[in-house]
């Protein structure tokens, strides 16, 4: 009776150790959470969905990199514009990646990551259009497109700050590039990576010319403690990508320049709105 009862006991002993350590597996990567990361993915070179419905892009190559450094496993949602936002904010997703431009409004109310990319804005116009060559060319009433719940209002305000115009706004929901290439809208001010691309792949476009106004991309991440965890767990994966060279070599993968460093001269946007 004693020996039965001494093999119980241990393996109740056994079976406690067993719960024990299993318990203590808080740090392994199949305990970590799957990040929701919502997109469009109708940004060329950033994130896009291919004919095969899979995903590709800067932005795409980013997450993946991040998730592998926290252990987190990335799953994309794509849907409309203004669904993402609305999804962060209820938390049905965990984050946004679509170049997302830091602004006074976002840092309110998100948790923000340390920036990962900086981009030169640009203001594109119509090739054909022999009045329009530098921005010595652009005169005050001209028209420029923003896109509705975009930075676009605070890029018009900040260049007509930085260069002395004053331009027309005319709102889009939506990509109003075609607009422009048709000639019913003067300007439109996009950063040089998507400026590029969108000249590239656009007829009777061409690149007016680059400001000093720098475009700061980050990732939002909700107003909680979790989102503030999150958002710190991320941006600590963002620096050592920066350090160990991993964001300069996806940028000039997709970009064929480097945008993971702060060019000299040049201001944030963010730093037109105080």
């Amino acid at each position: 009776m004693k020996k039965k009862l001494t093999v119980f006991v241990g393996c109740i002993l056994t079976l406690v150790m067993v719960f024990a350590l299993t318990g203590c597996g808080g740090s392994d990567s199949s305990d970590k959470k799957t990040l929701t990361i919502g997109c469009e993915a109708t940004t060329p070179g950033w994130i896009v969905k291919k004919d095969d419905g899979k995903l590709k892009g800067f932005d795409y190559d980013m997450w993946q990199e991040i998730g592998k450094r926290t252990g987190h496993k990335i799953e994309f949602k794509v849907m409309d514009w203004d669904g993402m936002w609305t999804m962060l904010d209820d938390g049905r997703i965990d984050s946004v990646a679509e170049q997302i431009s830091e602004t006074p409004e976002r840092a309110k109310k998100y948790n923000l990551s340390t920036p990962y990319a900086y981009n030169r804005y640009c203001l594109i116009s119509r090739a054909d259009n022999k009045a329009l060559n530098s921005f010595e060319d652009i005169k005050d009433g001209m028209s420029i497109s923003c896109e509705s719940n975009t930075s676009d209002e605070l890029i018009v305000n900040a260049l007509e700050k930085k260069y002395g115009f004053k331009l027309k706004k005319t709102y889009y929901d939506g990509m109003s590039v075609t607009d422009v290439a048709m000639g019913r809208c003067d300007l439109w001010p996009r950063a040089e990576t998507s400026s590029i691309l969108t000249v590239k792949e656009t007829k009777n476009l061409k690149i007016l010319g680059k400001t000093d106004i720098l475009e700061t991309n980050v990732y939002p991440f909700a107003d909680t403690d979790e989102g503030k965890a999150l958002s710190e767990e991320v941006s600590k994966a963002i620096d050592e990508m920066r350090e160990d060279g991993t964001i300069k070599k996806l940028s000039e993968k997709w970009f064929d320049q480097d945008i993971s460093e702060k060019p000299e001269g040049a201001e944030t946007l963010m730093s037109y709105t105080k």
